[in-house]
């Protein structure tokens, strides 16, 4: 599809085929959705796209991985610049400086094979949509393009006929043809992001597990797995699918589902998730979700209905380009046959140079460049400074914003435990040389933490005795002939070591000898940037919210430490969305800033979503901005760029009118009665370069943004 206008040919004529009750067809992620009954027959459906100029292809054949480079979207962009390029030569053959270097007729030859090679070889889609509009009377923007260049061409190759010393219009060809190719590029990239976002969900998935059948272990594609299949997880496994467990004890890293660090303890009758990691135990787990019914599923399944949501910019974009190539076309032919009629003297040329002029001036060149030109400049800009922004309809999104709702952890937060601050009832380096002799064989992150800690402070450790892991509690060892003991309150308080526990964050106490000897504070930090971000949204008069899963202690302290006044704790990745949409039934305009994959949702909901590229996979990817190495101050730097460009934007789609406004009057001659002003096809072609040159001087006052 070339512009939106495809999508509503295809909805309005799919619509009509038996037993198609609802049709919606997305322009940015080439997909449809039909609601049929019994009556659908599915090759009258795929007849109906031929014929109109489309096909239909099921995403489950296509081999290629989504997010990789398109070869063909890269092939366009080559054919812009060398149709670009072949278009400055031929200016300069027809008006510029090498104008006197060859004879007039030879500059002529020269230009007619340029033109030629380019519209044959990089145009026929515009001779395709010209065609389609003959037989069928559906027009898009590739319409205007194709009756523009195709008569250009076709004039000028009838005065090169007539004779060799005319001047001709070749040259306006190759860039008509360069510049929209360009901006179809853009388009197609845009379009890439959008079918891409689910492609690390995927990836997550593994491809074999471990099923117990009659007492053995078997390694047996998920895909064939069924509910009530009993599966082995080996410490460090990725776990397969949705599943309870039914022996064993463990610890699971959840971060890339839910975002927080802290490993959560798995025991029997405790639900496991696909995509996370079993860490430390080994664990039996029998099967409750298949492939297709997981909580990554549901999120691919929400995310994909999200995506075929049309925006109300959208459609009323739709209702523009409906009706603008079709009034283009009938002024057109309106001009050929007022001159045919009412022009007594060389009323074939009179009026066919007025109706190619009016093609011409018309060419949606400057109108095509107007958003794509500002949205390029802004984005590359916005790249430097450590932002990926998807397009020109996240700026637009972005310029409107009014809530912003950031997630916490590796957010507003590093992402990662760091020890803060630690309390002992002995000596600090002998209580150090303890707890790091004996963290050092665990894998848990609160464990590694510590062991961090202890190696900044140059304190030499030595292997213990002996050592016991207690999943969900902690460890057990003897150390030079004493009993130790490292983990949660409950570890120790069970064996009769009262501790102390007037602190907040995560806690591991360390007890040696049935005797209290201290305490690790473990915390995630908060960016230190993170509360300048807040101020200057603050400022721009945006409300800011923090929303996480985190209990209410620890994230109203950290709310205070950043300066955000609406909080939400203990929240559920399920209730995430919920709250978003929400915001957005009492009137606000709202951007999720995020960074796990239970903030997909959530993201998917909001007017427009935001994640830490620090963060997993598919929250950036399903994201409208990515956010380089979690630069969290680039987000304020994102709402002043949007407003710039918007701005610019519209100066531009200004200028594109402007031109059109006062051009195609004059090219249709309605002044040459009286005036005898006109203009004719070189003038329209020179007016219509000079709109683009204003368009691209105006969006390049962007590189000054930030």
């Amino acid at each position: 599809m070339t512009c939106a206008s495809c999508s509503q040919v295809i909805e309005e004529n799919v619509s009509r085929l038996n037993g198609v009750e609802k049709v919606q067809v997305n322009f940015a992620t080439e997909k449809a959705e039909l609601v049929t009954n019994d009556k659908f027959d599915e090759p009258s459906f795929k007849e109906m796209l031929t014929t109109l100029g489309y096909r239909a292809v099921d995403p489950t054949t296509q081999s290629a991985v989504p997010g990789e480079k398109n070869p063909a979207h890269e092939k366009m962009l080559i054919q812009a610049m060398i149709a670009v390029a072949a278009g400055a030569v031929s200016m300069a053959l027809a008006m510029g400086p090498a104008s006197t270097i060859l004879s007039h007729e030879m500059n002529n030859i020269v230009q007619f094979v340029i033109s030629t090679i380019v519209l044959f070889v990089f145009g026929r889609s515009y001779f395709k949509a010209v065609w389609m509009f003959l037989r069928k009377g559906h027009s898009n923007m590739n319409t205007l393009i194709g009756l523009g260049v195709g008569a250009a061409y076709l004039y000028s190759v009838t005065l090169m006929v007539i004779s060799l010393h005319t001047h001709v219009y070749f040259e306006t060809i190759p860039f008509i043809i360069g510049f929209t190719l360009f901006g179809h590029y853009l388009d197609e990239k845009a379009k890439t992001k959008a079918r891409a976002s689910l492609s690390s969900l995927y990836k997550m998935q593994i491809k074999f597990a471990l099923k117990i059948v009659d007492g053995k272990e078997v390694n047996t594609p998920v895909i064939d797995l069924k509910t009530g299949d009993v599966l082995r997880l080996k410490p460090g496994d990725k776990i397969p699918l949705d599943a309870e467990v039914i022996q064993g004890t463990s610890h699971a890293d959840e971060s890339m589902i839910t975002g927080e660090s802290v490993p959560v303890v798995k025991n029997p009758g405790d639900k496991v998730f696909a995509g996370s990691l079993n860490l430390e135990g080994s664990l039996q787990v029998i099967v409750k979700e298949e492939i297709h019914q997981t909580y990554i599923a549901n999120i691919v399944s929400f995310v994909e209905k999200a995506q075929l949501k049309k925006a109300p910019i959208e459609k009323y974009a739709d209702q523009v380009i409906r009706y603008f190539v079709p009034a283009i076309i009938v002024t057109a032919i309106a001009t050929f046959a007022l001159w045919w009629f009412f022009n007594q003297q060389n009323k074939s040329f009179e009026a066919f140079s007025h109706m190619i002029a009016v093609l011409l001036i018309a060419c949606p060149c400057a109108l095509g460049l107007a958003v794509p030109m500002a949205v390029m400049l802004s984005t590359t800009q916005a790249s430097k400074e450590g932002l990926l922004i998807g397009g020109g309809d996240v700026i637009e999104k972005g310029s409107n914003i009014d809530a912003v709702v950031f997630d916490k952890t590796g957010t507003l937060t590093m992402g990662s435990p760091v020890v803060t601050h630690f309390k002992t009832t002995m000596d600090e380096k002998e209580f150090f040389r303890v707890a790091g002799s004996i963290v050092q064989y665990s894998n848990h992150p609160l464990s590694k933490a510590i062991s961090k800690y202890i190696e900044e402070k140059g304190v030499k450790i030595f292997d213990p005795d002996t050592f016991k892991n207690l999943p969900g509690l902690g460890m057990e060892s003897s150390f030079e002939g004493k009993r130790i003991l490292v983990g949660k309150k409950e570890l120790l308080e069970s064996n009769g070591i009262v501790v102390d526990n007037n602190l907040m964050g995560s806690l591991v106490f360390i007890g040696i000898d049935q005797t209290y000897s201290g305490v690790f504070v473990i915390e995630d930090p908060v960016k230190p940037e993170a509360k300048a971000t807040v101020k200057a949204l603050q400022d721009r008069g945006i409300e800011v919210w923090m929303l996480t899963g985190d209990n209410a202690g620890v994230a109203g302290k950290i709310a205070a430490e950043i300066g955000i006044k609406n909080v939400k704790a203990n929240v559920v990745p399920v209730d995430k969305a919920d709250f978003i949409v929400s915001l957005k039934e009492k009137g606000k305009k709202v951007a999720m800033i995020g960074d796990g994959i239970n903030d997909a949702p959530a993201l998917t909901s909001a007017d427009l979503s935001m994640a830490m590229a620090s963060g997993s996979d598919v929250a950036i990817e399903a994201a409208d901005v990515s956010i380089l190495e979690g630069k969290i101050d680039c987000v304020a730097d994102f709402f002043v760029l949007s407003k710039r460009t918007m701005s610019i934007i519209k100066q531009n789609l200004f200028l594109s009118f402007f031109y059109n406004l006062l051009c195609i009057p004059l090219a249709a001659g309605a002044l040459q009665p009286w005036l005898n002003i006109s203009l004719t096809p070189m003038w329209a072609s020179l007016a219509m370069g000079l709109s683009s040159v204003s368009v691209v001087l105006s969006s390049l006052r962007l590189r000054r943004t930030l």
